[in-house]
């Protein structure tokens, strides 16, 4: 008797789903109009989020889309889609072109939402805040309840963003066992930021419950066992995670595991491969991983200098309280104690609380006092 696979679960279930869906909806019409394509590039969009999220796919889906737009420049999905890559990306001005390009868009509940992660990634917390909720009123979902949370945690306010990321899960389906598992992999996220690791390994542990084999939840869990001290587990996870997704920022965080575990030839070579990549996309004017050089050369390959200038030009496209709190730090491990609290400052101005940034504002204030 031949033996049957066993059906696919979870994650795996849903890639192939994705995939099967994408592959009959591009062989189902030629040439396609513009719902069909936008439903196409929807399709691939979801593909490329749920296997990683890699830039490279993410640039080329947007170029994709680019194209797209040249046919249908005028089409309401293909904008918003086009915003959302970008974002991704870090592309602002990218983003606001393409909502700016259809008249009334921004005043629809997709289009204000959207408008009002740009807000978020300006640091205008409280325009965010008002945009969020003036698309929950006019169209409740729990996507938007859960940028909320974000928002909240961004600002300090934790208790509103427990109640936030709370109220999500209660508008999620028993079908929508993906969307569980994110929100459970973002409040694991919050608790091991505040130190509470117990907590957090219990979000982790719904979340491979309810979604089995997906790589989101593994690198939360590595990165916990990394926390808790558990170096070897943390390299394990770290491997598993990067034979599904292969990006840099894994690769880094395996780099770290393994000195931890006293492997420091290979760590080398990790942080090595994870630094060109970081540099090469620089190199080639992209603005996604500004924000890991900046930290890489401050805390992992210390190059002082490099990391403030990675820091500021990152600043300069996207001035909110994550940039300014990372510049602040690297400020800081530069030894430049008076322009790092200027930076923490402009940051807390912004409104911003988040508990990393609560940290170092402690680190810096300590400094600037001279350990008093």
């Amino acid at each position: 008797m031949t033996a049957t696979a066993p059906a696919l679960t979870g994650y795996r279930a849903d890639l192939e789903s994705v995939r099967r869906r994408r592959a009959e909806h591009e062989a189902a019409a030629h040439p396609p109009g513009p719902t069909t394509t936008a439903e196409q590039l929807t399709l691939r969009h979801r593909e490329v989020s749920l296997a990683g999220g890699r830039p490279e796919d993410l640039l080329a889906l947007g170029a994709a889309i680019d194209r797209a737009l040249e046919r249908f420049p005028a089409w309401p999905d293909l904008r918003l889609l086009r915003a959302t890559v970008a974002l991704s990306l870090h592309q602002t001005e990218v983003a606001r072109t393409a909502l700016a390009a259809v008249p009334g868009l921004t005043g629809l509940p997709p289009g204000r939402v959207l408008a009002a992660d740009l807000a978020a990634f300006d640091g205008d917390y409280a325009g965010a805040r008002k945009g969020y909720l003036r698309a929950a009123r006019e169209d409740p979902r729990w996507e938007t309840d859960a940028r909320l949370a974000a928002l909240a945690v961004t600002t300090g306010d934790l208790d509103e963003a427990e109640d936030r990321y709370a109220a999500a899960e209660d508008d999620i389906t028993a079908k929508q066992m993906r969307s569980f598992a994110w929100l459970r992999v973002q409040r694991a996220e919050l608790w091991h930021g505040l130190g509470d690791l117990d907590r957090a390994g219990r979000f982790l542990d719904d979340a491979a419950a309810a979604y089995p084999g997906w790589w989101l939840v593994a690198a939360h869990r590595a990165a916990l066992d990394a926390a808790r001290g558990a170096a070897d587990q943390a390299v394990l996870g770290y491997r598993e995670v990067l034979a599904e997704v292969d990006r840099p920022e894994f690769r880094e965080a395996l780099g770290t595991a393994l000195a931890a575990a006293g492997e420091p030839e290979e760590a080398a070579h990790c942080h090595a491969t994870a630094l060109a990549a970081y540099t090469a996309s620089a190199a080639r004017g992209e603005v996604h991983y500004l924000h890991h050089l900046a930290a890489f050369l401050s805390d992992v390959r210390p190059d002082p200098d490099a990391a403030v200038s990675w820091a500021e030009a990152d600043v300069g496209l996207r001035r909110n309280g994550a940039t300014l709190s990372l510049l602040a730090w690297c400020l800081h491990r530069a030894g430049r104690t008076a322009e790092a609290l200027t930076a923490i400052e402009a940051a807390e101005s912004l409104g911003a609380g988040d508990p990393r940034l609560r940290e170092r504002a402690r680190t810096i204030r300590l400094a600037a006092s001279g350990g008093r």
